[in-house]
């Protein structure tokens, strides 16, 4: 629309999703998994009987295991290590080169 009609006024269009951004990147729990193909998860809930005090409980979304020193980001600009496990809030496009240097990716809200 606005490469034809120069009087649309784009920040209407991008201002509700700023806000949805700035909402998800403030979020402190994640109430449920979303796939690639935006299928809602809902994993059977963790068994926290026998958890030892500060061990994060998830649900994981590709195989495997990682060791490595965590660095939590709250943005891509971030120093960030090759070979650290990257732990964050939630992710944009702009995180995707820091992926594959990233021995794991840890959200707490995103999915596969």
């Amino acid at each position: 629309k606005a490469l034809v009609d120069v009087t649309f006024d784009l920040m209407q269009l991008v201002r509700p999703r700023m806000m949805a951004h700035q909402r998800a990147l403030k979020a402190t729990e994640c109430p449920l998994l979303i796939d690639s193909r935006c299928r809602i998860l809902r994993p059977d809930p963790p068994n926290r009987d026998d958890v030892e005090e500060g061990t994060l409980i998830g649900t994981a979304v590709s195989p495997g295991t990682a060791m490595g020193r965590v660095r939590v980001m709250r943005s891509p600009d971030e120093r960030f290590e090759s070979g650290e496990i990257l732990a964050a809030t939630v992710t944009s496009p702009a995180w995707t080169p820091l992926f594959s240097g990233a021995s794991a990716v840890v959200l707490q809200i995103g999915g596969a």
